[in-house]
């Protein structure tokens, strides 16, 4: 059965696509052609003659034309009116027997169209006839002909209403419209028309009746059973019945007896029906239906076989029997069969009851089975069999069933625990979700769109979380995309809610999943729009979130004035902390250090944020972090301004002093508090790095020192600071490691590594553990051989070996660094890895080689301060 689409507009140019032209119409102008060429021939003879016989001829003309006129008076009949010739279509259609008499009316209508004729009394009269003629037709034909042109002629018919019925037309026009619509599977809008005609249209009373007693019969409700019973009893009393319309009046009556759960009559009423192969078709798919109920799947499967594909006297039991078969082998988890089954049920009875109810069966085990795109392409058939809920009707499944179904899938498809080797099902529930309208309104497709989406993202971002470095870097242009699809999805549906009180929220979700897919610049925009909204309640948070993407696009002083704007406005708000720790970052960025410094230290002293809060946390990683810089600046400074007077050399060492005291003050309580914090390793590697800075403080004043004992106790206080520093970096080695291991280091991880192994190595011979310094070194070396932290290494193990008085170690340490830089690829020293290159590092080596060759070798200490 065709499928009407209710959408497509009604116009004239539509329906001008079933009006022919009439073929009268190219004689006549053929023969038009052919007086004119004949005239023409003739023009130069008549001319002649008229010439030489004027007088004659014009006395002659004018008696002919007194005589023409007095003729016409007393004879000639006057033109008709448009209104006369199309009352004269009008009769003509009313009268027609035979499809030639039809196109006849439809050929007289069609000229009045050209005309743009539209009678006064009866403005649809063109469109009506254009319509019954169709209807007419469609009478005649089959299969999918015949579909085609009862939807022409239902569109001409909603035309000829759309523009005007008149009352005397009305039962014909109605008893068309409403059997092309039942036809077409509009069961909602021809259950009135036909209503209409079984009381105005006897010609089509019959038919009308036992459509209508059809769609009361899907109904199975009581009082419309009744109905069916009443219409069946006065279409029996009918007379000249033939023998093929009783027996189906007789089986629909055996039907409405058996909805109404009257067994005996129903048996008594088949008695009577003379096509004996049709009333057993009935009694079997009946009895089947009661095995069934009894769970004798099987004996009911052997029953209907028989019935499925016997096409009798009435389609509609072999169709049953279809369905049916299919049900009864999914009850015995027969589930190829079914499937089978299923098929054959919607290939053959597509549009029907039993295809719809099969349409989803079959989709269902389609998906239990794992065959996805199958499912879906089943799912769709059936939803797209559903034009309207409200007029949704089917005996075998009612609408909320149809919603379970499509749900459970949904809920299926979503479901994490389904997942297997990593094959995911969220893209065919997005898909389902475009189906689902008008079976579910269109907000609630698009929220079950954006819903899947959501978990999709979800799903893929705890995946990430769980995999290795290698993994993530694939991963992460993906997991991208999933949050950039949410993100629209999202805003789609904030798109049809703009008038309900969910806008703002659907809003601010799609912004949310905007930033998390790194798309900054449609993100501000969302969030902008979201704020337009003035949400009464996340403004503070709407603001952050727009600061903080300001911030991503480097739009400082902007995302400056967000944060100041929340911390002014809402200071007692969650919102405002969050605020105030990016603003310091904003200032970072700015490169005031001072202001950013301030900001973090004025949120750690804050009575109204504990250190278990988010932002408590982080200022204290970033003010350490910021203190440990500020004293690398400090001691450059230092460095730079050696000649200044010695005051400020002081000023700046004290300076650089404060910073990485405060560094290592923050730092060890970062780590101490928060060991499982993802940026415990950076906050580690830095706290090693401001005791080596305090170490350098004694280590200076040791120049300085005019006792041995003075001197013992500055090299004492160093060694503490430097072994504080190697348990540090060694912890953080281990920890390092093992993360390598399971292949979790980023890139940030991957450098901190190599740090402490070079790094741990270089304190342990500034402590003067030599033996541990060199099997240290040796272990950074075979880790990173093609590195230049290897040359220096190689000269460092040289002075351990040298400071335990093993001369020839010391040198093979040399020579092995020689020939080591030797065979380093020269890409080595075209990164920026080392400020040398191969020839400065060889000369290099010479001289620490002739050094070492020298009685006059620095001290052992200053050495040290050489690292």
């Amino acid at each position: 059965m065709a499928e009407e689409n209710n959408n497509q507009t009604e116009s004239d140019e539509v329906a001008d696509v079933a009006v022919k032209e009439s073929p009268a119409d190219g004689a006549e102008e053929t023969a038009a052609e052919g007086a004119e060429t004949e005239e023409l021939s003739l023009r130069d003879r008549v001319t002649k003659i008229a010439r030489t016989h004027w007088k004659p001829l014009g006395i002659a003309g004018s008696v002919l034309v007194l005589l023409s006129l007095y003729c016409l008076t007393i004879s000639g009949e006057p033109e008709k009116t448009p209104k006369e010739i199309l009352a004269e279509a009008l009769d003509i259609l009313k009268s027609a027997k035979d499809n030639n008499t039809r196109i006849q009316a439809q050929k007289i209508a069609y000229d009045l169209k050209k005309q743009d004729y539209q009678d006064p009394d009866f403005p649809g009269a063109l469109y009506f006839i254009f319509g019954i003629v169709a209807f007419e037709n469609a009478e005649g034909l089959t299969g999918e002909s015949q579909e085609h042109q009862y939807l022409i002629a239902s569109r001409y018919l909603k035309e000829a209403e759309r523009r005007a019925i008149d009352q005397e037309y009305r039962p014909q026009w109605s008893y068309a419209l409403g059997t092309c619509s039942y036809l077409l599977g509009s069961m909602k809008s021809s259950r009135p028309l036909l209503e209409e005609a079984v009381e105005t249209h006897p010609p089509g009373k019959l038919k009308a009746s036992m459509l209508l007693t059809d769609i009361y019969l899907d109904h199975k409700a009581d009082t419309v059973l009744k109905k069916a019973f009443e219409l069946n009893t006065e279409a029996l009393k009918l007379k000249d019945l033939d023998s093929l319309t009783r027996d189906r009046l007789y089986l629909q009556r055996a039907q409405i007896f058996l909805a109404q759960g009257k067994n005996e009559q129903a048996q008594q009423v088949l008695s009577k029906v003379k096509q004996k192969e049709s009333v057993n078709q009935v009694t079997i798919v009946f009895q089947a239906q009661t095995l069934m109920a009894e769970e004798k799947y099987q004996e009911a499967l052997s029953m209907l076989a028989p019935v499925k594909d016997n096409l009798g006297l009435e389609r509609k039991f072999s169709r049953q029997a279809s369905y049916l078969m299919g049900l009864c082998a999914e009850s015995l988890n027969d589930t190829v069969a079914a499937i089978d089954l299923y098929e054959q049920t919607t290939h053959r009875y597509a549009g029907t009851h039993e295809g719809l109810a099969a349409y989803l069966h079959l989709a269902e085990l389609l998906r239990k089975n794992g065959r996805t795109e199958e499912a879906l392409i089943a799912y769709r058939a059936a939803l797209r069999s559903i034009e309207s809920p409200e007029e949704f009707r089917n005996r075998w499944i009612d609408l909320d069933r149809v919603r379970t179904y499509v749900l459970d899938a949904w809920n299926d498809w979503v479901d994490e625990k389904n997942i297997q080797n990593g094959v995911t099902y969220f893209n065919a529930a997005i898909q389902l979700s475009d189906y689902l309208p008008p079976l579910l309104s269109a907000v609630q497709a698009k929220e079950l769109a954006a819903n899947a989406n959501r978990r999709w993202a979800e799903y893929l971002e705890r995946v990430f979380d769980e995999s290795t470095v290698s993994q993530q870097l694939s991963m992460q242009p993906e997991l991208n995309e999933r949050w950039k699809q949410s993100g629209k999805a999202y805003y789609e549906l904030a798109r049809l809610l703009t008038t309900s009180d969910r806008y703002g929220e659907i809003l601010s979700i799609s912004a949310e999943h905007f930033h998390k897919s790194q798309d900054f610049e449609t993100a501000l925009k969302v969030i902008t729009r979201f704020i337009n909204t003035n949400p009464s309640k996340k403004m503070p948070q709407a603001l952050v979130r727009r600061g903080e993407v300001l911030l991503e696009l480097d739009q400082l002083d902007e995302a400056i004035d967000h944060f100041e704007r929340v911390i002014n406005g809402y200071p007692t708000d969650v919102a405002s902390f969050e605020a105030k720790y990016l603003m310091g970052i904003a200032y970072l960025e700015k490169d005031d250090l001072d202001q950013a410094a301030s900001i973090w230290k004025e949120i750690l002293e804050s009575s109204n944020l504990t250190p278990k809060a988010k932002q408590w946390q982080d200022s204290l990683f970033s003010l350490g972090k910021l203190n440990f810089h500020r004293g690398k600046i400090a001691e450059s400074q230092k460095e730079e301004g050696k000649k200044e007077p010695q005051t400020d050399q002081k000023r700046k060492e004290a300076a650089n002093i404060v910073f990485h005291e405060e560094a290592t003050k923050r730092l060890r309580e970062y780590v101490d508090r928060y060991p499982e914090s993802d940026k415990v390793y950076e906050a580690r590697f830095l706290l090693a790095r401001s005791l080596q800075n305090l170490a350098d403080q004694p280590f200076q004043e040791m120049k300085y020192a005019k006792t041995d004992n003075a001197r013992q106790e500055l090299k004492k206080k160093q060694f503490e600071y430097l072994d504080l520093a190697i348990q540090q970096l060694k912890k953080l080695n281990r920890d390092l490691r093992k993360l390598e291991s399971e292949d979790r280091l980023d890139s940030l991880g991957k450098r901190l590594l190599k740090s402490t192994c070079f790094g741990t190595a270089h304190l342990l011979y500034l402590t003067e553990k030599y033996e541990e310094a060199i099997k240290s070194y040796h272990d950074a070396v075979n880790r990173y051989p093609q590195s230049t932290e290897v040359l220096i290494a190689y000269m460092k193990m040289s002075g351990c070996y040298e400071s335990l008085g093993k001369k020839n170690e010391a040198k093979s340490m040399l020579e092995q660094a020689k020939i080591i830089l030797k065979q380093m690829p020269d890409k080595v020293f075209e990164s920026r890895a080392t400020n040398l290159g191969r020839e400065e590092w060889n000369r290099w080596l010479d001289w620490s080689r002739e050094l070492r060759n020298s009685d006059n070798r620095p001290n052992q200490i200053e050495t040290g301060a050489g690292v």
